[in-house]
């Protein structure tokens, strides 16, 4: 793909640029009556084609959910491990009952609304891989349908409203390509394909900010619609005051619809910490337009506000307590916890603006080229969050979308409402891909519109044009845009299935926790387990997930490096120690026969004679994976 990308990369620019020339030169005043591709409204194009996207976009987010990516990473195993024992004892790791916000490493790093979800699940199913990992599949599945639909109501509220909606090809532009593309683009792309496939509490909230979103928008539909036409026999009964008043009525299905949007919008803000500061500016921004196109009420307003102050209540009680150094809130049902550190990722001092450009910058290279410094959980190398080759055409979008707002297109200021505070959020934080996780959305749709443009542009030359080499070269000229975007996400879905596993083997530590159960269930009463901390991460935040450990006995005998840390890492629980003995090569055979047991890395065999010939003699080597555990022949 690093050679790919170029060559994709020029061939867009070449056609950007083409279409830009041809629409200078069009007749924008002329009514043209060109139905773009020459497509009909059918059921292929408006049920066929969207489903069977779904289905390829589902099949990429499920096939080997277990087992690609293999293994777990530490956020999986915590956020695991907490869902299984708040379902089964009731209280965290850190002995909270039901807390309002898990503080699992001690600042943070487990989102509540993640964990709880998984609790149910665990409850319901078991805890392992699959079941994990099945709550962000299941959702980013359900995100794909929940786009569509948004970016479809969207769209045809645009054309009703839009004083540019004289042509054919408009309608159909706007009505049956916008969704259908956009959906494509969501589908298609390494970054939710990725983002589906793991369990971090970030990557459920596209989820439901998307579903509120379009919960919102109904609920603006059927306020309009009921102001324009429910109550139009009135208009011959009163006056004119009692007319506006009637005309101006909050609809109860709106008001409800309204309701249900924020309390939506609240639960999104449980999914992760980003949403805190987003998603307050994209509603007051969503009220002030709505309400200025006559699709909200005062009343519904008042009503929204209320419930998302109510579920969000418990959530920014926890931050007071936190931000002015309160003691924690403890209850029989409930805690409202306190984190043992604190963490600040914001940008501040007189550092400020170099840490603004820093941020600026890797917004940039994480919508363009790819940043090298992200991890491989959510990036591999060549395949940037969507291509490298497509950003001049989501910049085109961008400049469209900001064009066609000026004009007052409803869906183009909606999707701003979103981008925009997106940017300024990102500003301001160190910002990695996983941060930047609200600002992919309205990403989607102005590369979908980008899109729109440049092959409306062809589709034009097609139909007006009387030379046939015009004809023939718009028709390839069009084909090759979404034809590239196809190619690159088959390399794209075939390095992920054949290749993921191993380029991402440091991140997920496959067979280490087969490995610590084993181990578990080898150890004695005096036993010691001696776990390496060769190629892998936070290892006891997986052994705890894998033997699953009762939290009480954790907390009896759990010992921190260091208790203050932002992020607590433990060196020893029960009879788990991370980290191998200084002298392991000299006295592997005393531990061994004491009934204490290794896990090693593979790499690191030769440490206690395992590589021998005759070490089948002296102890037992058992595999998993890229571990091995090891123990006394008496085991």
């Amino acid at each position: 793909m690093q050679t790919i990308n170029p060559v994709f990369l020029i061939s867009y620019l070449g056609i950007i640029i083409i279409s830009l020339f041809l629409y200078s030169k069009r007749d924008k005043s002329s009514f043209s009556q060109i139905n773009l591709s020459g497509i009909t409204y059918n059921k292929i194009y408006t049920i066929i084609l969207p489903v069977a996207i779904i289905v390829i976009g589902t099949a990429l987010r499920l096939y080997r959910l277990a087992k690609i990516p293999e293994g777990l990473h530490q956020d999986e195993a915590s956020i695991g491990y907490e869902a299984y024992i708040l379902s089964v004892f009731g209280i965290d790791r850190d002995g909270n009952r039901y807390p309002v916000y898990p503080i699992t490493y001690g600042s943070g790093g487990g989102s509540p609304l993640m964990i709880y979800l998984n609790a149910v699940t665990t409850f319901l199913f078991g805890s392992n891989a699959l079941t994990l990992r099945a709550l962000p599949a299941f959702l980013g599945c359900l995100t794909l349908v929940i786009a569509f639909l948004l970016i479809k109501k969207l769209s045809l509220e645009s054309v009703l409203e839009s004083e540019s909606a004289t042509s054919l090809q408009y309608v159909t532009g706007e009505y049956l390509w916008i969704p259908l593309v956009s959906l494509c683009v969501i589908a298609l792309c390494p970054w939710h394909i990725m983002l589906s496939r793991w369990s971090l509490d970030s990557n459920t909230t596209p989820f439901w900010v998307l579903t509120a979103l379009l919960v919102f928008v109904i609920a603006s539909t059927k306020q309009k619609d009921s102001s324009a036409f429910e109550n139009i026999g009135i208009l011959f009964k009163y006056r004119d005051r009692k007319k506006s008043r009637s005309l101006s009525a909050s609809n109860t299905a709106a008001t409800l619809l309204y309701a249900l949007s924020a309390f939506l919008y609240a639960l999104s803000l449980y999914s992760y910490g980003a949403s805190t500061f987003v998603i307050p500016a994209h509603l007051i921004l969503m009220c002030i337009i709505f309400k200025k196109n006559k699709r909200m009420t005062t009343f519904q307003i008042i009503v929204g506000v209320l419930v998302f102050a109510l579920f969000t209540t418990p959530l920014f009680t926890f931050y007071i307590i936190n931000a002015l150094d309160l003691p924690a809130i403890v209850t029989p049902f409930f805690t409202i916890t306190k984190f043992t550190a604190k963490r600040s990722v914001f940008a501040s001092g007189s550092g400020i603006l170099l840490s603004v450009g820093k941020n600026l910058f890797t917004i940039i290279k994480n919508l363009t080229l790819g940043d090298s410094s992200e991890q491989i959980l959510n990036y591999i190398p060549g395949f940037p969050p969507f291509y490298a080759f497509t950003f001049p055409m989501t910049l085109l979008g961008i400049v469209i979308s900001i064009i066609r707002s000026r004009r007052g297109e409803l869906i183009d200021l909606v999707i701003h409402t979103l981008f925009f505070p997106s940017l300024i959020f990102g500003l301001f934080v160190e910002e990695d891909i996983t941060r930047m996780v609200l600002i992919f959305i309205p990403v989607i749709y102005y590369l979908a519109r980008g899109f729109i443009f440049v092959v409306g542009e062809f589709v034009t030359i097609e139909k007006n044009s009387a030379s046939a080499v015009k004809k023939y070269a718009a028709i390839l000229a069009k084909a090759v845009v979404p034809l590239l975007f196809v190619v690159a996400s088959i390399l794209f879905s075939n390095t992920y299935i054949t290749e993921f596993n191993s380029l991402s083997a440091e991140s997920y530590m496959p067979g280490y926790g087969e490995a610590c159960a084993y181990a578990d269930k080898l150890a004695g009463d005096s036993s010691t387990i001696y776990s390496t901390y060769e190629h892998v991460s936070a290892p006891f935040m997986i052994a705890l997930y894998y033997t699953k450990t009762p939290p009480k006995d954790f907390l009896q005998t759990v010992h921190y490096k260091d208790p203050d840390a932002e992020f607590r890492i433990a060196d020893s629980f029960t009879h788990f120690k991370f980290g191998l003995p200084e002298d392991i090569a000299d006295s592997a055979g005393e531990h061994l026969g004491a009934g204490d047991i290794f896990i090693l890395h593979v790499s690191q065999l030769g440490l206690v004679g395992a590589d021998k010939e005759d070490a089948s003699e002296l102890m037992n080597v058992r595999t998993f994976g890229n571990f091995v555990v090891i123990s006394g022949n008496g085991s």
